[in-house]
């Protein structure tokens, strides 16, 4: 969400300028994590800090075009700002300045204003008579009047700083598969403890620590509970249609297990514990089919005849449909599993597929063992697969 950081820092070296005006990195002022990051970092970099209010000025005006340093990929163009110093924007900002006004011996003919995408310290240049300035204005607004916390209830209609729009679900802990994107030899069950939730659509849901509501766009006639609110997210998972993100682009396809939600609890539970459950074999292949689908190799534990235990691997990769019942790879446990326990160690780090599809594992077939085990996550009351 554009918007105009109500002051800004520029930030330079007084040594080994090489311009007549010196040429100053600018930040915005403000609270966020990364905004006091960025500070403390220029705090550390530049010798000369100084303090502006930000508001549209005329006179910026086209210095120079280069390259800041030896090995960057592209020039960039020198601005000079009203207030006495350079500013590096990209020609992707050049562009959309030319888009909206003129340029006449490198002045711009526009009040401009240095704005910046949600809390981001990047700042671009924006001329008063661009579509662009209008939104920021208003979405600064926004920003600035938003709603506190406390006049938000489950199930209101709110619309968020990143621009998505949905039904507020409440702050509930969301849990996953195990995490089997690391290369470590352990694996745990993946929580996102206390994260705010919205449904941006039908089974398409949104959550961060801080959703950072900016305004209540239609109240619930009669408010939720969250016993409410994780029953409606979980009917949604439990249909195979839900989706969660904490990407605003809402991409609506997990690629992998990571960040997969198999649960929505009320519960903050840190360490989900398992249990190892026998099946059959007509449920075990139930169960390999639907966890070669999502690539989730922590779903299946098979015993061959001498009681060696092992994980079904099914790999992140394209070489994964290539994987059956008659050949699949495993991975050795490096201990008897015990219910109750946090984590599965493997013997070995996991095995892996070849870049170009080939596999380069030994192979198993589902017959060549005896028993098998689905391994059940247990949070509170609730159970999940």
């Amino acid at each position: 969400m554009l918007n105009i950081s109500r002051n800004i820092y520029s930030a330079w070296n007084t040594a080994n300028q090489k311009n007549p005006l010196p040429e100053s990195e600018i930040i915005p002022i403000g609270d966020s994590a990364n905004e006091k990051k960025k500070l403390e970092n220029v705090t550390k970099k530049y010798s000369d800090l100084r303090e502006h209010e930000n508001f549209p000025l005329p006179g910026f005006t086209l210095f120079s075009t280069n390259r800041k340093n030896y090995g960057s990929a592209d020039p960039t163009w020198l601005v000079i700002d009203p207030r006495g110093f350079l500013v590096r924007i990209s020609n992707g900002n050049l562009e959309d300045i030319l888009h909206v006004t003129g340029i006449t011996e490198g002045l711009i003919q526009e009040e401009c204003v240095w704005a910046r995408d949600n809390s981001e310290t990047k700042m671009r240049l924006i001329p008063v008579s661009s579509p662009e300035y209008t939104e920021a204005v208003r979405n600064t607004e926004l920003i600035e009047g938003k709603v506190s916390m406390k006049e938000v209830q489950i199930g209101d209609t709110v619309i968020l700083q990143n621009e998505l729009q949905g039904k507020y679900m409440g702050v509930v802990s969301l849990y996953g598969p195990l995490n089997n994107y690391s290369y470590d030899k352990e694996f745990k069950t993946q929580g996102f403890l206390r994260r705010q939730v919205v449904q941006v659509a039908q089974g398409q849901y949104h959550y961060q620590t801080d959703l950072k509501i900016l305004k209540v766009v239609k109240k619930i006639e009669q408010s939720m509970t969250r016993e409410e609110s994780v029953e409606e997210m979980n009917k949604d998972i439990g249909s195979g249609n839900a989706y969660f993100s904490n990407n605003p682009t809402m991409n609506q396809n997990y690629y992998s297990t990571r960040g997969m939600i198999k649960l929505a609890s009320i519960h903050a539970v840190p360490k989900i514990t398992l249990s190892f459950v026998e099946i059959t074999k007509t449920e075990a292949t139930q169960f390999f089919y639907y966890a070669q689908t999502i690539s989730d190799f922590g779903i299946l534990v098979v015993e061959d005849n001498k009681g060696i235990k092992s994980l079904i691997d099914f790999p992140y990769s394209f070489s994964n449909s290539k994987v059956t019942i008659d050949a699949f790879g495993i991975c050795l446990l490096s201990s008897q599993l015990v219910n109750g326990m946090e984590k599965i160690t493997l013997k070995d780090n996991r095995n892996y597929y070849s870049g170009s599809g080939r596999q380069v594992i030994e192979l198993h077939a589902l017959d060549e063992f005896k028993k098998f085990y689905k391994i059940v996550k247990h949070v509170k009351t609730n159970t999940f697969v």
